[in-house]
């Protein structure tokens, strides 16, 4: 396995930098990939939209993305310290499909595995879904990463009070 850390400060000033840092790594450890072209560009979606999460919404300076590699598994991990993603605090019962947010064409869900994880996936959407969702806050970003990921979850570490985004896209 080849794993690389990436320590950044929350500014807007240097997401570009950053992310180019990052998937130049990937590109680097992965050229020689088939399927190559198609794993570049979700990355790029994936660590744009949790970098950018960092930014809007973790309350904190710095944030902390690793990358691990294997012969047919990249995994994009974020972690930071900032306040707990609001489905943890609150939604309290677990199992359940809660509507997150919508698209023309998606209704992204999350379902609370325990008291401090979460599972993100996606439907398709067909007129009547659309019309019979209520009250679903924005968050964009997760529904791309979602569509982007093979699996993508959320864990809040409550010993240590680390937020952390874990995905994995198969090559």
């Amino acid at each position: 396995m080849i794993s690389k850390q990436f320590d950044f400060v929350n500014t807007g000033y240097s997401i570009s930098t950053d992310i180019k840092r990052i998937i130049g790594f990937i590109e680097s450890e992965l050229s020689s990939n088939s399927s190559a072209d198609e794993l570049f560009f979700k990355a790029k979606i994936i660590v744009t939209e949790l970098l950018t999460n960092s930014l809007k919404h973790s309350g904190i300076s710095n944030t902390v993305i690793v990358i691990n590699i294997t012969d047919y598994l990249l995994t994009i991990s974020k972690t930071d310290f900032g306040t707990p993603l609001n489905l943890i605090t609150k939604y309290h019962s677990t199992n359940i499909k809660i509507p997150i947010t919508n698209d023309i064409l998606h209704t992204l869900y999350a379902v609370i595995d325990n008291e401090k994880h979460v599972t993100f996936f996606c439907d398709e959407n067909n007129m009547a879904d659309i019309l019979a969702i209520d009250n679903i806050v924005e968050h964009f970003g997760l529904l791309i990463i979602t569509k982007s990921a093979d699996r993508f979850t959320y864990h809040f570490n409550e010993h240590t009070k680390e937020n952390i985004f874990e995905v994995a896209i198969k090559f």
